[in-house]
């Protein structure tokens, strides 16, 4: 009988420590499974995005550069959206001048030939319904127009050097949040007629630049 008790007391014994070895288990599996969820899970960094940064360039070498070779600053600071325009406009002033020089030339012609008092000199008769008045008239208006596509060209030509310089001059400057305009409400001070002092609302104008 003490036997069968001892027997019963090992069996229930070694039941217990099989079931408390059960739940150890359990708990060991789920805590591993736990630990792996963690350490598959992904590390979501935040996206930092670049500042685009401009190289600064130097003002006197785009200056001298598009000095010599009309258009070659503006390359040089990598503003190439800007060569047709200059291109553009010297190709269309060449143009006029030469349109307006071929016609000045014609008329020029016409007005010697009607007053060099040769008469082996034949006129252009296309125009022998018209005076010598209109014909002098048409030949300043042409003469005038050479020479304004003239200045025009100088002018294109002063225009992209400053261009290039004041591009280049300006890439020195910080391009980033910092250079901006802050607009904000302000309350401007003033004495009245009577030497009141007086409260009159305005609008703060603050320009942010950095070299």
């Amino acid at each position: 009988m003490a036997a069968l008790l001892v027997f019963i007391g090992t069996a229930s014994a070694s039941d217990i420590v099989k079931s408390n070895n059960f739940a150890e288990t359990i708990i060991l599996t789920d805590t591993v499974k736990k630990t792996d969820i963690k350490s598959d899970t992904a590390k979501i960094e935040p996206v930092v995005k670049k500042k685009k940064v401009r190289t600064p360039k130097d003002p006197n070498t785009a200056l001298f550069r598009a000095a010599v070779v009309p258009g070659l600053g503006q390359i040089y600071n990598k503003r190439y959206w800007k060569l047709p325009l200059v291109y553009g406009g010297f190709v269309a002033l060449g143009y006029a001048i030469n349109f307006n020089q071929d016609y000045y030339n014609e008329f020029l012609n016409e007005y010697i030939a009607r007053t060099d008092n040769d008469p082996n000199t034949i006129g252009n008769p296309d125009y022998s319904g018209a005076s010598d008045e209109q014909i002098v008239s048409v030949k300043n208006f042409y003469k005038r127009n050479r020479d304004i596509c003239i200045i025009g060209t100088v002018a294109l030509y002063a225009a992209q050097i400053i261009d290039a310089y004041v591009d280049a001059e300006l890439s020195n400057f910080d391009v980033s949040d910092d250079l901006s305009l802050k607009i904000s409400p302000t309350i401007n001070q003033s004495l009245a007629f009577n030497n009141k002092l007086t409260f009159t609302p305005g609008i703060s104008f603050r320009f942010t630049l950095k070299k």
